[in-house]
């Protein structure tokens, strides 16, 4: 099952992304990252996770997408293969692997986020 959520941050998307890598439950769980800088003061990186679940038998994976190209500082975070059989049921695999960043982030994220 795959679980989406925005946010908007008080601090820069590369911020964001030493936040989350030097956090101790994610940083051993990165598989990809890749940073741009396509202007001054733009920025845009994106980190991969994956991570193995008791629970559902199987890996879930974590995207999550930083950017501040319209101005906004920007992050969604997408999970996705957190569910098992044909019924997609994750037993709550996908939105705690979202709910991590939530919670690395929380300090940094602004009111009335996006989702």
């Amino acid at each position: 099952m795959n679980h989406l959520s925005d946010l908007k941050t008080s601090i820069t998307p590369f911020e964001c992304a030493m936040k989350l890598l030097e956090s101790e439950p994610l940083n051993t769980d990165k598989i990809y990252e890749e940073y741009h800088t396509p202007a001054e003061g733009i920025e845009f990186c994106v980190l991969v996770f994956e991570r193995f679940y008791f629970r559902t038998g199987g890996r879930a994976s974590l995207t999550v997408i930083m950017e501040n190209v319209r101005g906004d500082n920007k992050v969604r975070c997408i999970s996705a293969g957190s569910a098992e059989s044909l019924i997609s049921f994750d037993w709550g695999a996908g939105k705690s692997f979202v709910n991590k960043v939530k919670e690395i982030l929380g300090p940094y994220t602004l009111g009335n986020n996006l989702k």
